[in-house]
């Protein structure tokens, strides 16, 4: 018992310092050693464009493309650390990953105890697509964050009817939805938790909260591009061109020949042209004309692609569960890259083997809990069809979840190869 115990601590010392080595390799560098280029440059921009007081723009355009919430967290940055200010991120998205790791840990303990909670800090500490992203400047360390958080408080509610859990749950929707707009979807799965999975009167003053909440959160974003945008924006102008993208180029992984693609069906390659403040931008037109015609093109190719919809949406659902886009489509990559990707590919799936029996453990012991979370995926995955998917996608969702569920499965395996030497003697 005593190896155990030391051995279970060396184990998360080492991994803390892994990542904490993780983030020191890039350092103040915005580029990573291991990305194959990324939506960086258009966060920073923005960012940029904040600091010196231009337009939340590119070109002196107002967009709606990317939430505000990453920028603004990158030009806070920029003010306090200067021309540190990426390392600095890189410290906040480590601390996030820290923070994701014990969320994993407690939900694990609740539904399976400690031993559950043990096998989840090392998987979650280890898993390659939690520990990779916390090095890029980028949303889904941030993101996964917040994701990680509402799935917890939902647990805690499971346990303990408190409005206060369902508040600040609904509390973390509206910030990620201003850190990245698909974080919208939580408000989804919360509605369905609160309404199909409590009794009582108190399910409808919750859906209350979680309806109300995230739109007052939101509500400055909403008026701001309903008024730039002279009431043709209220949200977002990205759906149309994921919509586009999800069929066209559906891993959303801006691979050799996908900006020609997009240009063929609206005229514009976006969104490199779209997100730079260099003069190709003032060619194109105003950012809700854009999001309509892709609209308009997205709903013409779905008609036009007709019955191969079906195996585009099972490519999609690989790319999205399986990591396929990590691992077969990397030909932009660099050998070295490659094989990392793959590597982390490999690592992912043994992750999700052992959250199959995880799963069944769960749902052995905790039932509400086990379809919570088989609602969780499938609403997650359903709300990203119509448009890309990919691990990206992926990874500020399901991973978490991922990681607890493959907890319970290596506890309840170890427990089982346990106590069968006990049974044959």
């Amino acid at each position: 018992m005593l190896f155990l115990t030391y051995g279970f601590t060396s184990l998360v010392v080492a991994g803390v310092l892994a990542r904490f080595v993780f983030i020191l390799i890039p350092g103040n560098s915005l580029k990573t050693p291991w990305g194959g280029g990324s939506d960086t440059p258009a966060y920073v921009a923005l960012a940029q464009n904040i600091v010196t007081h231009r337009e939340f723009g590119y070109a002196g355009q107002p967009t709606a493309f990317r939430p505000p919430g990453y920028p603004l967290l990158l030009a806070t940055f920029i003010e306090i650390f200067g021309a540190r200010y990426v390392a600095a991120v890189r410290v906040l998205q480590f601390g996030e990953g820290l923070v994701v790791v014990l969320l994993c840990a407690s939900i694990a303990r609740q539904s399976s105890g400690d031993s559950a909670a043990k096998a989840t800090v090392l998987i979650a500490l280890f898993l390659p697509t939690l520990v990779e992203m916390t090095g890029e400047v980028l949303t889904e360390t941030s993101a996964t964050a917040l994701s990680a958080g509402v799935v917890y408080l939902l647990v805690r509610h499971r346990a303990e009817r408190r409005w206060l859990h369902v508040a600040i749950g609904s509390v973390l929707v509206g910030l990620g939805a201003l850190l990245r707009f698909n974080l919208a979807f939580l408000g989804c799965f919360c509605l369905w938790t609160v309404i199909f999975q409590q009794q009582g009167r108190s399910r409808w003053r919750d859906a209350a909260i979680v309806i109300l909440v995230p739109c007052i959160l939101i509500s400055p974003w909403t008026l701001r591009n309903l008024s730039v945008f002279h009431r043709s924006v209220v949200f977002s102008t990205q759906g149309g061109f994921n919509a586009l993208a999800g069929v066209l180029t559906p891993q959303g992984r801006t691979q050799p020949g996908d900006t020609e693609k997009i240009r063929a069906a609206v005229g514009w390659g976006l969104p490199a042209e779209l997100e730079t403040n260099s003069s190709i931008r003032s060619r194109l037109p105003d950012e809700s004309e854009i999001d309509r015609k892709c609209q308009q093109a997205a709903f013409r190719a779905w008609r036009e692609t007709g019955w191969s919809l079906i195996p585009l949406v099972l490519r999609k659902l690989y790319y999205f569960w399986l990591s396929t886009d990590q691992f077969f489509w990397t030909d932009a990559l660099s050998p070295i890259q490659r094989d990392i990707r793959r590597f982390g590919v490999l690592t992912y799936w043994i992750v999700l083997l052992l959250a199959i029996p995880g799963y069944f453990a769960v749902r052995s012991n905790r039932p509400e809990l086990a379809s919570a979370f088989l609602a969780y995926f499938l609403v997650v995955t359903m709300l990203h069809i119509p448009f890309c998917m990919n691990t990206r996608y992926r990874v500020p969702f399901i991973d978490p979840v991922l990681a607890i569920l493959a907890g319970v499965g290596w506890s309840r395996i170890a427990q089982r190869i346990a106590e069968r030497p006990a049974l044959e003697t």
